[in-house]
């Protein structure tokens, strides 16, 4: 495990100026089908083209084909680019999971594809940002183009993380007759369900910690685009002022009337960070903060309590932030205007019982978590909910719904504690599809029991979940946090080459034999990739959209 000074890790602000002197604008696909050209090269080929609205594909394939082709659907990115941040835009070819630094897929694990004669390809899709339902078209179209050019093809393998999951799901749910198996990685859900995630969380910084950010209602365009990257200045400003007074319980300078009442009450503003992390739905766990471990101070025992999940939950935005927030503006932009509307949310009952008990102390109390509720009332005027206009929330409500079902032998991956796409995503997946499986298990003893031969039902999900050390906070000697990187099971897409081969040689697998291992082979290769568990009994909470 790495780790670096928590100063270092803390948020850095974003440089307005560095981000509005390069700013770039993505151009309108060419909507012109072309390819594939070949290089004929040996003993593998790359070749290339655009599928018929424009998205960029490539492909390779080794000149010992064996028939099965694997293709690659990437993760989020940004229709507006912004130079030193995840989001610059990518509209090339992607084929595989990129390590640190690369794009287009890691070179090393595209040749131990190859090398077993399976071909891999992708694409960069035609828009970026929430792009499920365009890129299941480009994907469902690219399998044909590659057939009609490999004719002695005969499985298709779909994998993705990230937004990629959740469009290798869909692609599965959707068109499950071109595919053989699926690897889905940290999925995102339905947009409905991951929009209430994004959009609550940064509904309630706005609301407590800085009422000026916009959030919505963006200009069209580039005024639009200058006005979000100015709400991620202040989001990440807002950040910074809570890491600074997580001791001190410090509101932000910003806080709104009825956050600094709060204030004059004697709640600190952790309590209140904690607080829109458990309305949300982000964990409390992160890369640094285990709420298990304190210092060896006076704070040993208060820290897990009071402060670590606090930290945590702030950490956790951090590395969602920027998702959320372009998410958000790229889909009013695509819908035409406001499609969220929180009129009639009700934010107590998304603060759980068991939450209410678990994180008492860290609330500051039953007095504090009421009164902080009761700023978040819809008769609260210094609390603005969102209303949503009507032709763009019609529009949205168009957008694929994924329907969770499990239409062929899929291997799912995801860390327990990713702050973007939360387990809660795969837990819910997993939950529809036992209780499929144990239907038809019962289908077939009962068919048995008529005098047939009993044929056991066949395993087609696989769940491996990415998961933590028993602990891992660190402190240096004078008891402050030691900010950490790569802490397994958190972070997002925080898996390393070793679990991405295991992924893939489970659906390659999968899709040769048509189920899913789970024996002591099975369970070997997943304990030497380390870091992963097998478990159909985990009770990672749901998004909070899913009640």
């Amino acid at each position: 495990m790495r780790t670096t000074s928590f100063k270092s890790r803390a948020f850095a602000l974003v440089s307005t100026t560095a981000l509005l002197a390069t700013l770039v604008v993505a151009s309108p696909a060419n909507a012109a089908a072309t390819g594939p050209t070949c290089d004929g090269a040996t003993p593998v080929q790359t070749c290339t083209g655009t599928t018929s609205d424009g998205a960029a594909y490539k492909m390779v394939i080794p000149a010992t084909f064996n028939g099965t082709v694997t293709i690659w659907s990437h993760g989020f990115g940004g229709n507006t680019s912004i130079p030193g941040t995840p989001f610059a835009i990518d509209s090339t070819a992607q084929l595989g999971p990129n390590g640190p630094g690369e794009t287009g897929g890691n070179p090393a694990l595209v040749k131990y594809l190859t090398d077993k004669g399976v071909a891999v390809m992708g694409s960069g899709f035609s828009t970026q940002g929430w792009n499920l339902d365009e890129a299941v078209k480009t994907n469902a179209e690219l399998v044909g183009i590659f057939k009609t050019k490999f004719t002695t093809t005969k499985k298709v393998v779909a994998w993705g993380y990230s937004m990629g999951g959740g469009i290798t799901q869909a692609f599965a749910e959707k068109n499950p007759e071109l595919l053989a198996s699926a690897a889905v990685m940290n999925p995102v859900d339905a947009w409905s369900s991951q929009s209430k995630y994004f959009v609550d969380m940064l509904w309630l910084m706005k609301t407590w910690f800085d009422p000026s950010i916009q959030l919505t209602g963006y200009a069209a365009g580039l005024p639009g685009d200058l006005q979000m990257l100015g709400d991620l200045q202040k989001y990440s400003a807002v950040l910074a002022s809570l890491k600074a007074s997580v001791a001190s319980g410090a509101w932000p300078t910003t806080s709104s009337a009825s956050a600094k009442a709060l204030q004059a009450g004697q709640i600190p503003s952790r309590s209140a960070l904690l607080m829109i992390g458990l309305l949300a739905g982000v964990s409390t766990q992160s890369t640094s903060f285990d709420g298990i471990a304190g210092p060896a101070t006076a704070q040993a025992t208060a820290w897990p309590l009071a402060i670590a999940p606090a930290l945590a939950v702030l950490e956790n935005i951090a590395g969602v932030l920027a998702f959320a927030l372009l998410g958000a503006r790229d889909m009013e932009a695509k819908m035409g205007g406001i499609w969220f509307d929180n009129q009639t949310t009700d934010f107590s009952k998304q603060l759980s019982d068991v939450d209410r008990t678990v994180h008492n102390a860290g609330l500051s109390g039953n007095s504090a978590i009421a009164a902080m509720l009761s700023t978040l009332n819809p008769l609260n005027p210094d609390a603005p909910r969102i209303k949503g206009a009507a032709a763009p929330m019609a529009k949205d409500a168009t957008k694929y719904q994924h329907t969770g079902k499990i239409k062929v032998p899929t291997v799912m991956m995801i860390g327990q504690h990713d702050p973007v796409e939360p387990a809660g995503i795969v837990q819910r997946i997993s939950d529809l599809y036992e209780a499929d499986f144990a239907i038809a298990k019962a289908a077939a003893v009962k068919a048995s029991q008529k005098g047939g031969t009993y044929k056991p039902a066949v395993r087609k999900l696989q769940v491996l979940w990415s998961v933590t050390p028993k602990s891992w906070s660190k402190f240096d000697a004078a008891g402050l946090p030691v900010g950490l990187t790569n802490t397994p099971g958190t972070g997002h897409t925080n898996f390393t080459m070793a679990q991405y081969k295991l992924v893939i040689d489970t659906a390659l697998a999968a899709a040769e034999n048509g189920d899913l291992a789970w024996n002591s082979s099975q369970l070997s290769k997943v304990n030497r990739a380390k870091g992963l568990k097998i478990d159909r009994n985990t009770l990672y909470p749901y998004m909070k959209f899913r009640g």
